[in-house]
């Protein structure tokens, strides 16, 4: 299974330049091999942010006994230009700034990848929300959580004006009539039309929020991966006590409304 995150976009099947394997790396850790470019950020410095975000974000979302240092480590690579970029990620990546790769056999990851465009002024802004899914994909056996549960868990990582922005999507979205119903939420994995995009992560953000304030936030993750084995219904009934979709849509909806268009606390200590 392989899986390539690009921003807000999801690719499957995306075959990527393999030359970052050979090279030498500028840094590494544990968990981390890192490769910047002369004149890009200091690639010590990058290695120990990473571990600080990955460690961040496995307190909140795994449990202890999931906190394992990884094998194989995952690859950072920053780039200096768009080219560059948009070579080693493909072509789904031309309208972002990070993208992730996760590749999995026989439910073991054998591969971990996150490639960013540098910006001098914004630096590796793109980080948080791309090191979101690699540290997620450990809980499932083909690293693939749900596409909802990925992209509102990585979108909660991001800063505080993005929130704003994708709470205000959805604020737009249930305004409009346009939002999506939560049991096509759930199960989504390819958009059909435009204004499916901005609504499908505006929702994504809010119900992880609304799910992750039910209970602790590690919940989430089992109740993802009970759906998974058992059903949505059966999950929420058994991890939030939840009588089904519908409950959770009426639920959901009535918090959306409330919470409006300004981005909740996020949940992860270096999101500011």
């Amino acid at each position: 299974m392989q899986t390539r995150f690009h921003g807000l976009f999801l690719i499957l099947g995306l075959v990527i330049s393999q030359h970052a394997g050979a090279a030498e790396w500028d840094s590494q850790s544990s968990n981390f091999q890192i490769r910047t470019f002369r004149g890009g950020p200091n690639a010590q410095q990058l290695l120990e942010q990473c571990e600080r975000l990955r460690l961040d974000l496995q307190q909140v979302w795994l449990s202890e006994a999931d906190r394992r240092d990884w094998s194989p480590r995952c690859q950072v690579i920053v780039h200096a230009t768009k080219a560059s970029y948009q070579t080693a990620v493909g072509g789904g990546g031309a309208q972002t700034s990070g993208s992730s790769l996760v590749q999995a056999s026989r439910g073991v990851i054998v591969n971990r990848r996150i490639d960013l465009l540098y910006d001098a002024k914004k630096g590796a802004s793109a980080l948080p929300h791309e090191l979101t899914h690699i540290v997620l994909a450990d809980r499932f056996e083909d690293g693939h959580p749900p596409r909802w549960l990925d992209e509102g868990i990585a979108t909660m990582a991001d800063s505080q004006e993005k929130r704003t922005l994708h709470h205000r999507d959805c604020h737009d979205a249930l305004r409009s009539g346009d939002a999506l119903r939560v049991v096509q939420l759930l199960r989504l994995e390819q958009f059909t039309s435009a204004k499916q995009v901005p609504a499908f992560y505006g929702q994504s953000l809010s119900l992880v929020h609304f799910l992750a304030e039910q209970d602790e936030p590690t919940k989430l993750i089992d109740f993802a991966e009970a759906a998974i084995e058992r059903g949505y219904d059966r999950a929420l009934r058994d991890i939030y006590q939840i009588e089904g979709i519908e409950e959770l849509e009426r639920r959901w909806r009535k918090y959306a409304w409330n919470t409006g268009a300004r981005a909740p606390q996020s949940l992860v200590s270096f999101v500011r």
